[in-house]
């Protein structure tokens, strides 16, 4: 199962939080949805990235925003690209092709650092038949490389040594000045650092702030279905609520 979010995203938060996403579908617009995203990687659940057309009218060509995943080698069939898919070494894109490459590990796979972190080698790879003018890497939901063309390229690398300190999740993404914009993101590579974990404390009460919410509406002004829907829909949202409040205190977080 795969998430589109929307504004708001609190249905999918929980959904997340409960563990029924396997990938999320992002359009490329580097926008809100893709901060929501940002911080559900933030408190350490591994999402990968997947494109769907979305096609809300003529403006939208078909298949212009889509995904790929590496099969390794496997057949080319529904149930392989769905394991690939859920294995994480996928980018969505509106064309570009965009490679990633961290520590020698592809996106979905991990790279084991020691107590302190350390220096990951990353590199970034965009090719494109029209024009992209950008490519950066994100770490743990900033930039912390860039590689710009003023005058556009169809093919732009990015190699660059990456400084971090402790657990997270490195991307890549590219983009275009053109329009229609050229877009792509890649699934993350996760790092590792024992005894540490991904979380984020303040991405973690968003995403409680958001489920608290769609619960409400729920419970006081959503059409209510059958009883026996409505508790299952109600006991997802209160799964959720009571994993993140956990997680919270487990890191001595007040709230």
């Amino acid at each position: 199962m795969s998430v589109h979010f929307p504004y708001p995203a609190g249905e999918q938060a929980a959904d997340i939080v409960v563990g029924k996403i396997d990938a999320v579908e992002l359009f490329p617009d580097f926008g809100l949805r893709f901060l929501y995203w940002y911080r559900a990687l933030n408190c350490g659940y591994r999402l990968p990235a997947v494109g769907g057309t979305d096609k809300m009218g003529a403006g939208t060509p078909v298949g212009g925003n889509r995904s790929y995943a590496r099969l390794g080698g496997e057949p080319v069939n529904p149930a392989n690209w769905a394991r690939a898919v859920c294995n994480g070494n996928t980018f969505m894109t509106t064309g570009p092709l965009l490679l990633l490459e961290a520590g020698g590990r592809a996106p979905g796979q991990e790279i084991r650092l020691g107590q302190g972190g350390g220096s990951i080698e990353v590199l970034a790879q965009a090719r494109s038949t029209r024009p992209v003018h950008r490519v950066d890497i994100v770490w743990n939901g900033r930039v912390v490389a860039s590689r710009e063309n003023r005058e556009g390229a169809r093919e732009i690398t990015l190699k660059e040594r990456v400084r971090v300190a402790g657990p997270g999740w490195l991307a890549a993404r590219c983009s275009s000045k053109l329009r229609p914009r050229l877009l792509a993101h890649t699934s993350p590579v996760y790092v590792q650092v024992p005894g540490q974990e991904v979380f984020s404390e303040t991405a973690a009460a968003y995403m409680l702030t958001q489920i608290e919410a769609a619960q409400t509406w729920v419970e006081t002004l959503a059409t209510r279905p059958d009883p026996e829907r409505f508790e299952r829909v109600r006991k997802v949202f209160a799964d959720a609520r009571a994993i993140l409040h956990r997680r919270l205190h487990e890191h001595g977080v007040k709230h």
